[in-house]
């Protein structure tokens, strides 16, 4: 994970071919920038946690603030570059990407606004039989 890029897929696309389903869901975090950066990390299932799934969350979620969550502005830039990304139901311009790591698959929300959270990350158990099932 030290030199590898990650390749964030407009959601929309991704769950055409792997769905990513709530019952898989191992942990969740929300973050803002302003008025000061904070992250703030939830198990959802954490009995299935493993020590790789927790190291690769973490490698992951470090990547995502040297680059896209860096701060407010280079995410906002981000997101304009994938406008395929948008999610138009939300009360704010909201932005879903989609990981899929060597252990865990990952979900990016990315919210344009101020004064409430600016991202959520969810980490999800791969599970072997849901990606064979998608790519038939």
């Amino acid at each position: 994970m030290k030199n590898k890029k990650l390749i964030l897929i407009p959601a929309s696309a991704a769950e055409r071919i792997y769905p990513l389903r709530p019952e898989n869901r191992l942990l969740s975090a929300v973050g803002q920038f302003e008025p000061k950066r904070l992250n703030c990390w939830y198990p959802v299932q954490s009995y299935f946690l493993t020590t790789q799934s927790i190291d690769e969350a973490n490698a992951v979620f470090h990547r995502l603030c040297k680059t896209v969550l860096r701060n407010g502005q280079t995410m906002r830039r981000f997101c304009a570059a994938n406008p395929e990304a948008q999610q138009h139901d939300f009360w704010c311009p909201t932005y879903d990407f989609v990981y899929f790591g060597a252990v865990n698959d990952y979900r990016l929300r990315c919210m344009i606004n101020h004064g409430d959270f600016n991202y959520m990350m969810m980490v999800y158990q791969k599970n072997q039989d849901n990606f064979l099932k998608g790519a038939a």
